[in-house]
């Protein structure tokens, strides 16, 4: 079963999009902060997806797809996030991000992203 990590710490997010993970029949691991991502990949090692947000209290999402760059290159790593700014897209592109998506998102767009990653 594939597994995806789900960074974000809206807990209505983990729970609405970790739901539509679970409903695919892929195995959903949810996360309010980096840290906590971080100690999940420890524990378990690498999922086979990580979608996060950007906005987190204490490390970001760019910074922990960065870190999790140096450890794991080839985990798909999707953005969830409110934030269209160009330039940090861009940025979030240099770290090793494969896509993102702008909240809100429709569940289909979101769960037709989740498996195309899941696919590559």
């Amino acid at each position: 079963m594939k597994t995806v990590l789900l960074l974000d710490d809206a807990r209505s997010v983990r729970s609405v999009f970790g739901e539509l993970i679970r409903k695919a029949g892929l195995e959903a691991h949810t996360a309010s902060t980096a840290e906590e991502g971080f100690q999940y990949i420890q524990e378990h090692g690498a999922p086979d997806l990580i979608v996060t947000d950007i906005n987190m209290p204490g490390i970001t999402g760019l910074e922990f797809c960065r870190r999790v760059r140096h450890i794991e290159q080839s985990v798909p790593i999707l953005v969830l996030s409110a934030q269209s700014d160009r330039s940090l897209i861009q940025e979030a592109q240099q770290a090793g991000v494969n896509g993102w998506m702008l909240k809100p998102v429709e569940p289909e767009y979101f769960m037709n992203r989740v498996m195309s990653a899941l696919a590559q």
